[in-house]
């Protein structure tokens, strides 16, 4: 029997390709693939201001307010990061509108889950925790939290402005 000569060079090409392969050990077990270790920045140290104004916002005594809440981050515009109206009653969310119009509550916050939220990112060990209070209400107005300078876009910010006492 005769090959013809086109399917002869498609067999030799196979037959160059598959012998190396008949003598190949196992492939070898190679573990985990570890990176640089890039190490965390200092943490922020904990502000004796943060005792000081939750105290003064204790002391005022609002359970019912209302104030307008930004939300700076690199989130989805502008259903997660307002501007929003949170009305406060009994120190829980009452409603959250976005442009005069009502939204989830969940977007809004209390003065309470910010001064938390600070409280959180010392514990967290965050790099950067910069807030500013009221000076006479103590509630945060500004706060900026940077978790770690090695990672992008996870920094958020939070501005109150407008806070005013509410009818119950």
């Amino acid at each position: 029997m005769r090959i013809p000569s086109s399917s002869r060079v498609r067999l030799a090409s196979l037959l160059v390709l598959l012998v190396p392969l008949g003598g190949c050990p196992a492939p070898a077990e190679v573990g985990p693939i570890e990176g640089p270790v890039i190490p965390a920045g200092p943490a922020a140290e904990r502000s004796p201001d943060l005792d000081a104004a939750r105290a003064r916002w204790s002391d005022a005594g609002l359970d019912a307010y209302t104030m307008t809440l930004q939300r700076i981050c690199f989130c989805p515009m502008p259903d997660y990061t307002g501007p929003f109206e949170v009305s406060v009653r009994n120190d829980a969310i009452d409603a959250v509108r976005l442009m005069g119009e009502e939204v989830d509550t969940e977007r809004g916050m209390t003065v309470a889950a910010l001064f938390d939220l600070i409280e959180e990112a010392y514990d967290r060990k965050a790099e950067v925790v910069d807030v500013t209070y009221d000076p006479e209400l103590g509630y945060p107005t500004s706060i900026g939290i940077d978790y770690s300078s090695q990672m992008a876009d996870e920094e958020i910010a939070y501005r109150v402005s407008d806070l005013r006492a509410s009818d119950r």
